[in-house]
């Protein structure tokens, strides 16, 4: 027999689907990461509202397709990347959530003059969305808090691109 109130089992069942919401955000944010290090920009469909928008590093992308875009020029150029991320944080109201984690994100480009890697490290803040389909990124913001490595290995990303696109890539 079930002695405690119904006010009991309802804040139960509040605090399980805080928890469940949180986890499904958390998870998307490593996915995130996941599709990124993978090159599986289809996945990012399962991570951004249509519309979205985000913010890195001072340049701004509006759309799925943008967003997209402007990951694989980044890093598809790359010979390997590994982003990390944690201290997942996300505050729930409703179908509505503000979620953020800490970042380190490594682009590797073997013999670069200089150094083979660039890293930037720092926090992604997150507006998400509960659809039907579940938590998704409307708004990300990406505050870079350091720069380490070498900044050449950006620039023949972007050569190596812009010499992909010339070529019919």
């Amino acid at each position: 027999m079930d002695t405690r109130s119904e006010a009991t089992r309802e804040r139960d069942v509040d605090r399980l689907q805080d928890l469940l919401d949180r986890d499904a955000i958390r998870h998307i944010q490593i996915r995130y990461a996941w599709s990124l290090d993978n090159h599986r920009w289809e996945a990012l469909k399962e991570i951004f509202l249509p519309d979205a928008v985000a913010d890195y590093r001072g340049e701004r992308f509006e759309g799925l397709e943008a967003i997209v875009a402007k990951c694989a020029s980044s890093l598809e150029p790359a010979d390997g990347s590994q982003h990390i991320n944690g201290c997942h944080w996300a505050q729930v109201d409703g179908d509505k959530a503000i979620a953020g984690c800490y970042f380190i994100a490594t682009k590797y480009i073997e013999d670069t003059p200089g150094g083979d890697t660039f890293i930037v490290g720092g926090k992604y803040i997150d507006q998400m969305v509960r659809t039907p389909d579940g938590w998704r990124i409307a708004h990300r913001l990406l505050e870079q808090t350091f720069l380490d490595g070498n900044p050449e290995v950006e620039a023949v990303a972007k050569a190596r691109w812009a010499a992909r696109m010339q070529s019919g890539g």
